[in-house]
């Protein structure tokens, strides 16, 4: 079981680092729908860290977006993963910075319509325990349109994912799973830099 487990989650890594969207492949594994719930949405200064990862000055403020993706589940609501990301609105495209000011639309979903890249730098697995039960993966990413970095992201995924473990996702056959996740990215693309180039 503990085997089945791990392979599991090498599997769901695989899948996060060549996907633009998270809220999609975590669906996509469950084969059904999960819903984004807002728990924090406002402006906030910014970290070292993340002034350093968007390429902002220290002390500037970004909208902070703070959620869980749940799914139904035997009657009942679960929370299987929680998402939060740090967005640099001027950034943006008029009608994504209208759109964010919906609290129940995951980010990647807004920023889908208007040519957004994800790229995952950091999947790392853990054992921690928080109020919503084990976490098994956090993961960082940056969001960037037109090769400028938008938003800055962290993502957790708990064990709740993975019980039960994906509904009818074959990977039995010799394709690589990724190819058939939507907004799948073909690994023959060139990685991704740390710090996408800017525009003038």
């Amino acid at each position: 079981m503990q085997d089945d487990l791990t392979e599991q989650i090498r599997t769901l890594s695989t899948w996060l680092r060549d996907t633009d969207s998270f809220t999609e492949t975590v669906a996509h594994w469950l084969n059904s729908r999960v819903d984004y719930v807002s728990l924090c949405h406002e402006y906030c200064l910014v970290t070292p860290e993340h002034a350093a990862a968007l390429d902002v000055s220290a002390g500037s403020k970004a909208l902070h977006r703070r959620g869980y993706l749940e799914r139904e589940s035997t009657g009942f609501r679960q929370r299987v993963a929680e998402v939060r990301a740090v967005v640099v609105e001027d950034r943006l495209h008029p009608e994504a910075r209208q759109s964010l000011e919906s609290k129940k639309v995951p980010l990647g979903k807004i920023l889908s319509r208007h040519g957004m890249r994800r790229h995952t730098h950091d999947i790392t697995r853990v054992s921690t325990v928080d109020a919503n039960g084990r976490q098994v993966l956090r993961v960082a990413a940056t969001v960037t349109m037109a090769g400028e970095l938008v938003a800055a992201v962290d993502e957790i995924v708990y064990l709740q994912l993975f019980k039960p473990g994906p509904s009818q996702c074959d990977t039995a056959d010799d394709a690589p799973v990724v190819d058939r996740l939507p907004n799948a990215r073909r690994s023959q693309e060139s990685p991704i830099p740390r710090r996408p180039a800017h525009r003038a």
